[in-house]
């Protein structure tokens, strides 16, 4: 039989008496209507919280509520902090609420328990509703498993206190024990130092330091003697461990059964420190003590040697440090320093070097790429990183495969020892639009890519032009004499002289070749020799299937009568201006046939020279307007990767299509190619 509540009350404030002034530690709590039942629509709330160091917990005596799934009709919750810890219907024996639910009904140290209670609407049958008895506990801390002192825990009405045994000191945190041995032994020259507990196994939990100082000019030198036996773990690892630490050094973790050789601290100033856990019985160790003239120890800086080379060096002596390879000085300014690799210091009467710089991993620079190349994979400058390069596109190869490293001195270098990065050069004379084969006569339209290299001047006097790589363009120097701006309109990438999506390039300079004839008019000139002119665009242009360069001619001469392409944007039957670029094939003619040339408006004739040759087919040629184009091999549709379109000759002059010879003349491309690579060298290709 439950007691009454004001009963058990009464006997709880006897022992509890301080609580009993500020809340109820115990009392009832039921459903609406028990025990003669509750009604539809019933519902109930209730909450109570425990003070710091209590728990609150709830005994549930009775539970007869509407049964359904998952409760789904009449409930019961339990919420302890804040969170559902239970939810309750049905009819429970006293013996099941005891075994199954009442352990769980708790909150922790300083919670709360919550209690919601709600009916639906109609019962089939009547319910006499639940029935629980709470009370405020004191919490046992030392029986929790979250909270842990390093030796004794004592347990009070409320909370907890951790204790020590004597000779330990309780720590800030109120949970952990310490021996105190923290010593200075400042001044003294020679003594000996052991752990807490000597004779006899040292004490558990302690943190010793132990400081030893002496004048600058004397160091301290440190050793192991008598017995030493300080705990390993199974591991090997150290459990409890002896440590030396100077300015500059720490020496350890010692342990287990060895003793570590003597020490020469090199240092007037060291600290022993040891630390032991919180188990073992194992004896310690000794450490003496004692001074002599102070020495530098043979090494400035890491990563470095130094010379001379000795094992250790007295107060005086100068030293050459040299960091190792890949390293350098992390200043480029100070006393001492030789080179960013080298540097001087001296022996100081402290047992210390002075200057010190630190070797620092040497970082090249980050690259500069040339236009067109990229890196593959992910960037680090670190020494010995490695470059490796791709070029943005299928329109350009890489000139080098070499790998770049990151060498001792900063620089990027190849495997054969160049520092400048590779470029990118663009494809040349190679095609992806779709050509025309079989013999064309009279010429034909070309489809767009199929002459990709083809460019277009339409002022101040109209000509073609040919694409030799992503910034420069070749002509003919009779298309741009006499113009008075270095500054051209240039179109490419297309292959009607109208379109909207042309591209369009401008001119930077505009260089005629040294043993043109200036200044002479076209109708009255007698000589066309060296008719070639360099086109420099300001800046480089984006290459794609429509607008690729055309290879420079081999040095070995083409064989007569191979045949070859001229296109152009020029006079078709001698009346119409054509709008679309075309193109004929035609053959070279023999030289003899070539001198019997045409004559100029004043019947005189123009002089045939060694840089030009002629070709033509009956019904085809090149016509007004094409100055400056390409005449190519081999012809459209012959073309492939291993065979690239190269430029044979440019448009140079001619009757062209005035007359029926067919027959125009070119100048031959083949003789300048140390002029134009020379000349676009020392221009430089941006």
């Amino acid at each position: 039989m439950w007691p009454d509540s004001s009963m058990l009350r009464l006997s709880l404030c006897v022992l509890f008496l301080p609580l009993c002034w500020s809340l109820p530690l115990a009392g009832w709590v039921e459903s609406p209507g028990y025990p003669r039942g509750y009604e539809p629509h019933a519902s109930l709330t209730w909450s109570r919280c425990a003070p710091p160091g209590h728990t609150l917990a709830l005994t549930l005596v009775h539970l007869d509520l509407e049964d359904g799934y998952e409760c789904e009709n009449d409930v019961l919750k339990v919420y302890a902090d804040g969170g559902l810890i239970s939810s309750l219907c049905g009819r429970m024996s006293l013996q099941e609420l005891r075994s199954s639910v009442n352990p769980s009904l708790l909150s922790s140290s300083g919670g709360c328990l919550n209690m919601s209670f709600s009916a639906d609407y109609s019962n089939t049958e009547r319910h006499t509703g639940f029935r629980g008895f709470y009370t405020i506990q004191d919490y046992d801390e030392c029986d929790d498993p979250n909270i842990e002192c390093s030796h004794f825990c004592y347990n009070y009405i409320g909370g907890y206190m951790c204790t020590c045994p004597p000779g330990y000191l309780l720590n800030a945190d109120n949970h952990t024990c310490t021996v105190s041995c923290t010593e200075d032994l400042s001044g003294s020259l020679r003594g000996q130092v052991t752990p807490p507990g000597t004779p006899g196994p040292y004490a558990e939990d302690a943190h010793c330091s132990y400081s030893l100082a002496v004048e600058e000019g004397l160091q301290l030198v440190l050793e192991f003697t008598g017995q030493f036996d300080v705990e390993t773990k199974p591991s090997g690892e150290c459990a409890d461990a002896v440590r030396i630490k100077t300015r500059s050094k720490t020496y350890g973790p010692y342990c287990g059964r060895v003793p570590p050789d003597p020490i020469d601290t090199g240092s007037s100033q060291v600290q022993i420190l040891f630390d032991s856990d919180d188990a073992g019985t194992n004896m310690g160790f000794a450490v003496t003590y004692k001074t002599k003239r102070m020495t530098c120890l043979g090494e400035v800086t890491a990563d470095s040697s130094l010379q001379p080379r000795r094992q250790q060096y007295v107060m005086g002596d100068t030293v050459t440090v040299t960091c190792d390879a890949g390293t350098a000085v992390d200043q480029t300014i100070g006393p001492g320093i030789k080179s960013n690799r080298t540097f001087e210091s001296r022996c100081q009467k402290n047992g210390g070097w002075k200057p010190v710089y630190n070797c620092e991993m040497v970082e090249c620079e980050e690259p500069t790429l040339p236009h067109a190349v990229k890196l593959v994979g992910h960037l680090s400058k670190h020494y010995k990183s490695e470059l490796h390069f791709a070029c943005i596109s299928k329109y350009y190869k890489l000139e080098s495969d070499e790998v770049f490293t990151c060498e001792a001195d900063g620089l990027w270098k190849s495997t054969t020892g160049h520092t400048k990065m590779p470029r990118c050069l663009p494809v040349c004379g190679v095609t992806e639009g779709q050509s025309s084969s079989g013999r064309i006569l009279g010429g034909k339209r070309a489809k767009l890519g199929e002459i990709p290299w083809q460019l277009l001047i339409k002022e101040p006097k109209k000509g073609g032009a040919s694409l030799i790589s992503d910034q420069w363009a070749v002509t003919a120097a009779h298309v741009v004499d006499g113009i008075k701006t270095k500054t051209l309109v240039v179109r490419g990438g297309m292959i009607d002289a109208t379109a909207q999506n042309a591209v369009i390039m401008y001119t930077e300079k505009i260089i005629i070749h040294p043993g043109y004839e200036k200044g002479t008019s076209d109708d009255s000139r007698t000589t066309f020799d060296n008719d070639i002119a360099l086109l420099k665009m300001s800046r480089k242009v984006e290459l794609g299937p429509n607008l690729i360069p055309i290879c420079l001619p081999e040095r070995a001469a083409a064989k007569l009568g191979e045949m070859s392409t001229v296109s152009g944007y020029g006079m078709r039957e001698k009346v119409e201006q054509a709008r679309f670029l075309h193109y004929a094939d035609i053959a070279e003619i023999e030289n003899e046939k070539c001198k019997e040339t045409p004559r100029n408006k004043n019947n005189n004739l123009i002089l045939f020279t060694e840089n030009m040759f002629c070709a033509g087919m009956e019904g085809k040629d090149s016509c007004g307007g094409d100055s400056g184009g390409p005449l190519f091999v081999p012809r459209v549709g012959s073309g492939a990767p291993d065979k690239p379109y190269r430029l044979k000759g440019i448009v140079s002059w001619g009757a062209f299509c005035r007359d029926k010879n067919y027959k125009g003349y070119y100048t031959k491309v083949q003789n300048y190619l140390d002029w134009i690579r020379e000349t676009m060298e020392k221009e430089g290709d941006d």
